[in-house]
């Protein structure tokens, strides 16, 4: 856990090195009015939200369950633990506290999240239907963050559980500036 907080500390480095000049390229390139919503747990997402902020220059606004998750409750190598029976029932939707966004001034949404079990956390999930009408006619760039477990599983997750979304391909972080900025670019 250490190593891939100083691997992320030193990309931190190099994008904030060439935040200014970067957020200023995706907003002209763009016309983008971005906010980044992410969850996290252990505090890796939000390293990555800092990070993705530097790059476009978008407003960071954590999302928070109702109850937080404690350790107990992301063990996953406990069937009876909190993230392993969201993943095992998919209908469940962990309570979250209202966020202070208003959605008509937003045209591109960064969405982070942590991997659990290969997918998105069910808080993910609750703001999703939460906002989702509000939603609509925004583009949307899942990110996560995860030692082992890439995108993908997630990306088709999202894709298939919220197809009036307009979700593009996600991106795992941390990652170098210019390979954030081909993402947006998709």
């Amino acid at each position: 856990m250490n190593a891939f907080k100083h691997i992320f500390a030193m990309t931190m480095a190099i994008a904030i090195s060439c935040g200014s000049t970067v957020q200023a390229q995706a907003k002209n390139n763009h016309n983008m009015n971005p906010v980044i919503v992410y969850f996290t747990h252990s505090g890796n997402t939000e390293l990555a939200a800092k990070q993705l902020a530097e790059i476009t220059g978008a407003k960071m606004i954590r999302l928070l369950p109702e109850q937080p998750y404690s350790a107990d409750d992301v063990d996953w190598t406990n069937r009876q633990s909190r993230c392993t029976q969201e993943h095992l029932d998919q209908s469940l939707r962990p309570a979250i506290k209202p966020i202070d966004i208003d959605f008509a001034k937003v045209d591109t949404l960064f969405v982070g999240f942590p991997i659990w079990w290969h997918e998105e956390p069910a808080v993910i999930r609750t703001f999703l239907d939460k906002y989702g009408e509000q939603l609509k006619d925004k583009i949307i760039f899942p990110f996560c963050t995860s030692y082992e477990s890439p995108m993908s599983e997630a990306d088709a997750a999202l894709k298939k559980g919220y197809p009036a979304l307009k979700i593009r391909k996600g991106l795992r972080l941390p990652a170098e500036s210019e390979e954030i900025k081909k993402w947006i670019k998709q």
